[in-house]
C-alpha cells in the first residue's frame, strides 16, 4: 500500500464499514438480546460515531488532517462513552443508559435555558418572531426547582463525573478487564493534544506554526504520521465500538481478529508511516 493518506483513508473507511455490518444485526429494531432503550440508545450513539468517522476520513483524504483530529476527538469520546455504557450486567448497563439518555439532559437543559435567557435579556426585543427558537430553549423555574430536588448538586456533579472522559478512564482503570484498564493511558495523550486543537489556544497555534516552518522532508514526515495516526485511531475507535456491542450481546468477537486478518496491508502501512516519521525526527547517530 502506497504512503498516501488517501490511499489509507479509503481502506480504513472500508474496514470501519465491515465493522458496522457486523454491528447491524445488534442494532437493528427486530434484535430481542438487549433491552430495547439500551438497543436503540447504543444505535444512536454506534451510528453517529461512524458517521463522524467517515467525516474524518474525508478530512485525511483532502488533506485537512488538522481538522481530521478534531473530528477524531469527537469519536473517541463518543466511542469510550457507547464501551462504557455496555460495559457490566444488565441492571449495570439499564442504569448507564438511563443516566446517558434521559438523566444527563435535564442537567444540560437547565445550563441551555440560563444560556438562552442570558442572551433574550441583552437584546432589544426578546418578544422578536426571529428569537423563537431561544425562547424554546427556557426551562420554566418550577421544572428547574423538580430537577434540583430529584438530583442534589452532589448527585448531580457525580453523575456527571462518572460520565466525563477521566471519569470513564478511572473507571476502567479500576476494573482488571485487559481490554479496558489501560484505556487512559493509550488515549490520554490524544485526548489532551487534541483540546488544544478544539480550544485554539497558544499551544495549538504554535504545533500548526512550527510545522509550517519545517523543511520539506520534516513537514511532510510528519504530515504523514499524523495522518497516519489519525486513520490508526479510526480504526481501533471502530473495533472497540464492535468489540463493545458484541460482548453485551454475548456474542462472539472473532469477527474482530478476521477483520485484523484482512487488513494486515493497512496496518502495516500506517506503522511503516510512523516509524518514517521518527526515522526523518530522530534520525540515529549511527
Amino acid at each position: 500500500m502506497s504512503a498516501s493518506p488517501a490511499v489509507w483513508a479509503s481502506g480504513a473507511s472500508h474496514l470501519i464499514a465491515d465493522c458496522f455490518d457486523c454491528a447491524k444485526p445488534y442494532l437493528d429494531q427486530a434484535y430481542k438480546g438487549l433491552p430495547p432503550l439500551v438497543r436503540f440508545v447504543a444505535a444512536q450513539l454506534f451510528i453517529d460515531c461512524h458517521l463522524s468517522s467517515e467525516s474524518a476520513l474525508i478530512l485525511i483524504q483532502s488533506g485537512k488532517e488538522w481538522d481530521a483530529d478534531l473530528i477524531s476527538r469527537s469519536v473517541m469520546e463518543g466511542s469510550v462513552k457507547l464501551a462504557y455504557m455496555l460495559y457490566g450486567s444488565i441492571s449495570e448497563i439499564e442504569l448507564k443508559v438511563e443516566e446517558y439518555w434521559q438523566v444527563l439532559p435535564l442537567f444540560f437543559a437547565i445550563r441551555r435555558g440560563e444560556n438562552a435567557r442570558q442572551f433574550l435579556d441583552a437584546v432589544p426585543d426578546a418578544n422578536a418572531p426571529e428569537w423563537q427558537s431561544f425562547k424554546d430553549l427556557l426551562v420554566e423555574p418550577e421544572e428547574v426547582s423538580s430537577i434540583r430536588a430529584s438530583y442534589s448538586k452532589r448527585a448531580r456533579q457525580e453523575i456527571e463525573e462518572r460520565w466525563s472522559f477521566s471519569g470513564m478512564c478511572r473507571f476502567f482503570a479500576r476494573t482488571e478487564d485487559p481490554v479496558f484498564r489501560f484505556i487512559r493511558q493509550y488515549l490520554a495523550h490524544g485526548y489532551s493534544m487534541s483540546s488544544h486543537l478544539i480550544h485554539k489556544d497558544a499551544d495549538s497555534i504554535g504545533m500548526i506554526w512550527e510545522r509550517s516552518r519545517r523543511d520539506e522532508a520534516r513537514r511532510t514526515a510528519v504530515s504523514l504520521g499524523h495522518s497516519a495516526r489519525v486513520v490508526s485511531d479510526t480504526c481501533a475507535y471502530a473495533k472497540l465500538r464492535l468489540f463493545s456491542l458484541l460482548r453485551a450481546c454475548s456474542a462472539p468477537t472473532k469477527v474482530l481478529s478476521d477483520i485484523d486478518t484482512r487488513y494486515e496491508g493497512l496496518t502495516e502501512a500506517l506503522a511503516s508511516a510512523n516509524k518514517h516519521f521518527h526515522d526523518v525526527e530522530y534520525p540515529s547517530d549511527a
